[in-house]
Order: structure tokens, then C-alpha cells, then sequence
């Protein structure tokens, strides 16, 4: 997918916002001139997730690390492991479980600290009350077909607190189609508060699948930059889920046999969609156009 004129004036926006606090007015001066230079000098295949790991690289050198998002990805672990029974009893409830895991972990997608100016809890825990926000029967039925017929499957990982869901998913998936090899992908370094090795551990995610990285920063997966294994474990996946909409923005365009799965966070992607803000999505990359 390529880098929007939106998706610029975004990441502009985000960076001044995370700086806005600082009191020094040359240095966030100097650090802005720096981002809209790197912006400009961007090619349109460097899509927003490529150019947000470079931003925060940079940001990194004038500011260091923002220990506060260590602090609330933990945060949110922590509570998605503690409501993680109530939501497996919830879910079974539902003729369909997988279906139903499926769409509590879309609304997980909801727990991005950089594409939703102001994360709480609150708003976190209303969205996963809302009951009139269904997959998509279309490409439900179409995915549940080709899980059948799949053997390999690569269910690439978003958020922190987020992952909880997707283990739930995970399971529903192990006993519904037993045969299916699921390999679980994360972020290969901190890329915000999207979820990364460290992450998978914590909750549980690597005593279920195996578990490779993106090899990278970058919130969403650049093919290019995988490790060859990485490459590998991809090519070879009769389909792929993909989380979240950094994932879309990478992967978009790529041709392989894709099924996202996000929430639309932002007005360019409510705009593209046609859907108001934080509407759930499942499409596929075949059946998807923009």
C-alpha cells in the first residue's frame, strides 16, 4: 500500500503530539524539520508503518526511549490475562466460538497507542460490549472454507493486550481444525506497543504456536526485511490472518492469500471503507480494492 498524503500529514501530527510536553522549543523544532525532511525524501512503497519505525528511530535520537509505553503495554497485558476467563466463558457461549473469538479479538485491535490519540480502558471495555459489530458473513464463510482446506496458516500478531484475544483465537482455531500448522508472527523490536517476543511470553502465545518475528521496528511486515526463514514460513502458508491495519498498509498489494482483520482507526481508512470510525473490518486481499 503506498504512503498516503494523509497517512504524511498522520505521522506529522503523531510526532508533534508525543513531543508536545517537552519545554524546549528549539530542540522540537530542530526535531520536527528533521521529520518532515525524512517525510519528503520518502518513496510512495515507503508505506506509513516503514516510515513510522524511521520516525521513532529518530525521535529515539533526540528524546530516547518513552519508558511510559513499557509501563502500559504491560498494563494491558495484565488486564486482558486477568479477563481472559470471563471472555473464554463468554465466547462459548456463541453457537459459533470461533466466530465469536474471532470478533472480540478485532475489537482488541482497538489498543493502539499510535493510531488512537487517547487508549483507556473504558472505551476498550464499551467496544467489547457492542454486539452489533459482526464479521462480514461473506468472507467469514469464504474463510472458514479455506481453513478447512488449509494446512498451513501464518496469523501475523498486532497489540499488545490485543494478543490475549488472538490466543483465544488460536485455540479456537487448534480444535476446530486440527491438522492446521499455525505459526504466530510479532514484532521483531519495540515498535511502539505493538506486541513483540517478549510480549508472546508473557501471555502465553509460545506455549501454544511457534512464534517468529517481522525481523524489525516496523508495525506491519516489509517481505523484504523478514528473515529467510521468515520468508519461508510465509511463502509456504496456504493463508495468512493478518491483524490490524499496520499489517494492511504493509501487506496490501503483495498478492498473497491474506484475510485482514482490523478495526478502522483513522479518517483516511473510514474514508476508504466507506464506515464510520472503529468499525470492524474482514477482507481479503483478493476480493479488496482502493
Amino acid at each position: 500500500m503506498l504512503l498516503y498524503s494523509k497517512c504524511m500529514c498522520c505521522l506529522v501530527n503523531q510526532q508533534e503530539r508525543l513531543i508536545e510536553n517537552f519545554k524546549d522549543e528549539e530542540k522540537k523544532a530542530a526535531f520536527m524539520r528533521e521529520v518532515m525532511a525524512l517525510l519528503g525524501s520518502s518513496r510512495p512503497e515507503h508505506n506509513a508503518p516503514w516510515m513510522g519505525a524511521l520516525l521513532t528511530k529518530l525521535r529515539e535520537k533526540y528524546y530516547g526511549k518513552d519508558e511510559k509505553i513499557a509501563q502500559m503495554k504491560q498494563e494491558f497485558n495484565r488486564l486482558l490475562l486477568q479477563m481472559e476467563p470471563e471472555l473464554e466463558q463468554e465466547i462459548h457461549k456463541s453457537r459459533d466460538a470461533l466466530r465469536e473469538a474471532i470478533r472480540f479479538a478485532r475489537i482488541g485491535n482497538y489498543i493502539d497507542f499510535s493510531a488512537v490519540e487517547h487508549v483507556t480502558k473504558e472505551e476498550f471495555l464499551e467496544l467489547l460490549r457492542r454486539e452489533n459489530d459482526q464479521l462480514d458473513e461473506t468472507e467469514y464463510g469464504h474463510l472458514r472454507r479455506e481453513l478447512g482446506e488449509a494446512s498451513r496458516l501464518v496469523y501475523i500478531m498486532d497489540n499488545c493486550g490485543e494478543i490475549v484475544l488472538d490466543k483465544i483465537v488460536i485455540r479456537e482455531l487448534k480444535k476446530t481444525y486440527p491438522r492446521l500448522h499455525i505459526t504466530a508472527m510479532v514484532r521483531g523490536e519495540d515498535a511502539i506497543n505493538d506486541a513483540t517476543l517478549e510480549d508472546a511470553e508473557m501471555v502465553g502465545i509460545t506455549e501454544e504456536v511457534p512464534v517468529i518475528t517481522n525481523n524489525s521496528s516496523i508495525q506491519g511486515v516489509i517481505y523484504s526485511k523478514l528473515t529467510e526463514e521468515g520468508k519461508e514460513i510465509v511463502d509456504s502458508a496456504d493463508l495468512i490472518l493478518a491483524k490490524g491495519q499496520g499489517n494492511f498498509e504493509s501487506l496490501h498489494g503483495c498478492g498473497k492469500n491474506i484475510y485482514y482483520l482490523f478495526l478502522c482507526k483513522c479518517r483516511h481508512f473510514s474514508s476508504q471503507f466507506g464506515v464510520e470510525r472503529f468499525q470492524g473490518m474482514l477482507i481479503n486481499e483478493k476480493r479488496v480494492s482502493l
